[in-house]
């Protein structure tokens, strides 16, 4: 009887899932994964360090809606792993985290003075959603299965294997292995009962300014033309958590950016809102007055395909139990099959004519006659340049503010953004990821100098692994989020906010990417002109206004939601 060891049963498992891409750094520990992964048409893309990796897998689920791969060898790289983790399950991305371990003889437990040993399991069991160690190679079909199932049910997030060095050796025979196909072992979408659908169907034709909240979970389940459909046969504005941008292109009449005032007012003075696919988390102001309307007077529906996260952190008048694709195709039927398509012309134009003098404020700030480039008239060069089509990623403080309101979304899981866990570093990472994803399409981060430091040599994987993305850094040389606080409560002693200066663009040709220096705003569509016509990875660094850097619009709010009592 023919053998086949672990490491090609794991190869086996991860093939069956679909799995193209696993982002991991090359360890002895599993190279009988490695030996043999080519001839299961999967890519191995190592990343400079194993919490990019990790990233990477977190950006990847998001763009393509499939569970991101990734692997770290025992020990140091287990540890180094972990943090991505961590950030992937605050941000529910389904990525499934695969960690070698030392042998059997000398693990689980230690035998105190095991090199590079530790209680991996232990360590990742707080970090993810579901993890186990794999004693057997026997049972790797079985936990794979596990693994996908627990990633992608209810709220996604990450899980973990932990495979101990001999296991991916271990040979079994051939009749031992046993796989089917995920379908089998895994629901790929959960519906709703029907009775619900009909009720929130009413609830939706008597309310009389009603609002749509939707989340990443729209996003996650490819629901964006559900949500579009439905808003616009009824004519009701949608307001999206902040990580869910793009669910709608956003010159669309019916949506309302979720940090301008015409936002904020369709959240208080709603009298119904339909929340599908979020948390209602802290971003959100919890969901609760003085940001919403009291709850005894605006009524929710709340849509979800976890039942944990319905009515958590708010109490709802309907919970609707489902994939949001599945329930709101439900949902718009019904509405559709009970009424024609409705027009509220008045209250429209009024938030419109809201969010128009908001918009009209914010571009008044771009014609700063600053010295150097203003971040306002930065991130709106950025946006006029790359097309409609294309992926955008933001990392850092106060930049991330800047971007968050200048850059205009017109497409879905079109924005990469660490919302629930703000975890700097992530942006080169994830746009790298997008790119190997989607090669074809234009994939530009705008960073802050500090996040871009973080994970810098990863720009060395981009150029190996033949991922063009633009990074736009800019530069202040200090941590401009965190002045403002020290300056209020200690003006006379600044503590560790200065950066020593970089040229960031002399950086990247040192890693053989294109590199340009900008001090002028008239600089940044040349400069981007160049950066993408050399087919390279580049970096592009802006000489920011620092002065203008400290005070981005909506620091107060980002300030406030720290602030808000649950």
């Amino acid at each position: 009887m023919a053998k086949v060891n672990g490491g090609e049963i794991l190869l086996r498992c991860l093939s069956r899932e679909g799995v193209r891409i696993i982002f991991a750094l090359p360890d002895a520990s599993y190279n009988p994964v490695l030996a043999k992964i080519r001839e299961y048409n999967i890519r191995l893309v190592p990343s400079r360090h194993e919490s990019a990796g990790g990233h990477m897998a977190d950006a990847w689920s998001r763009v393509t809606g499939e569970p991101g791969v990734c692997m770290a060898g025992m020990g140091p790289g287990a540890a180094n792993l972990l943090p991505a983790l961590i950030c992937a399950r605050a941000e529910g991305s389904p990525v499934i985290a695969i960690t070698s371990a030392r042998m059997l003889a000398v693990s689980y437990p230690d035998r105190h003075g095991a090199f590079q040993c530790c209680n991996q399991s232990e360590l990742f069991h707080a970090a993810t959603k579901w993890n186990a160690t794999i004693t057997h190679a026997k049972r790797l079909p079985e936990l794979v299965e596990r693994a996908f199932r627990a990633a992608t049910s209810g709220r996604p997030g990450p899980v973990h294997l932990d495979i101990p060095s001999d296991v991916f050796v271990q040979e079994i025979d051939e009749s031992e292995v046993e796989l089917i196909d995920p379908e089998q072992y895994r629901c790929c979408s959960w519906g709703c009962d029907q009775g619900c659908i009909t009720e929130a169907a009413a609830m939706l034709l008597s309310a009389s300014s009603p609002v749509i909240h939707p989340g990443v979970g729209v996003l996650r389940s490819g629901a964006w033309d559900q949500v579009a459909a439905l808003a616009h046969h009824l004519s009701i504005p949608v307001v999206p958590s902040v990580g869910a941008r793009g669910i709608m292109a956003e010159d669309d009449p019916l949506f309302f950016h979720p940090l301008s005032p015409a936002a904020f007012d369709l959240r208080v003075n709603s009298d119904l809102v339909v929340a599908i696919g979020t948390q209602l988390a802290e971003t959100d102001f919890w969901g609760k007055p003085p940001m919403w309307g009291d709850p005894s007077t605006q009524k929710l529906i709340h849509i979800d395909q976890s039942s944990e996260i319905l009515g958590a952190n708010r109490p709802f008048d309907l919970a609707l139990l489902g994939d949001a694709k599945v329930v709101l195709s439900a949902l718009l039927k019904k509405v559709q099959d009970q009424t024609a398509e409705r027009h509220a012309e008045e209250r429209l134009a009024n938030m419109r004519e809201m969010e128009k003098r908001w918009s009209e404020e914010l571009i008044q700030l771009e014609s700063s006659t600053s010295s150097t480039v203003h971040p306002a008239r930065m991130v709106s060069e950025v946006r006029k340049f790359f097309p409609r089509k294309s992926i955008f990623v933001m990392d850092g403080g106060n930049t991330s503010l800047w971007s968050y309101n200048y850059y205009t979304i017109y497409q879905p899981r079109g924005f990469l953004w660490t919302s629930k866990f703000g975890h700097l570093g992530s942006g080169l990472p994830y746009a790298i990821a997008a790119k190997l994803a989607l090669p074809d399409m234009p994939v530009c981060l705008i960073t802050g100098d500090g996040a871009f430091g973080f994970n810098l040599p990863e720009l060395e994987t981009a150029r190996r692994e033949n991922a063009p993305v633009v990074v736009v850094v800019n530069c202040d040389s200090r941590w401009s989020m965190e002045l403002p606080g020290q300056l209020a409560e200690f003006p006379d002693r600044i503590i560790g906010i200065e950066h020593h200066p970089v040229r960031y663009d002399r950086v990247a040709i040192g890693l053989g990417c294109h590199g340009e220096f900008v001090d002028a705003p008239d600089q940044i569509a040349l400069a981007l002109e160049r950066a993408t016509a050399s087919g390279l990875p580049a970096v592009i660094h802006v000489a920011g206004d620092r002065d203008a850097n400290v005070t981005p619009p909506g620091l107060e709010t980002f300030a406030a939601i720290f602030s808000a009592a649950p």
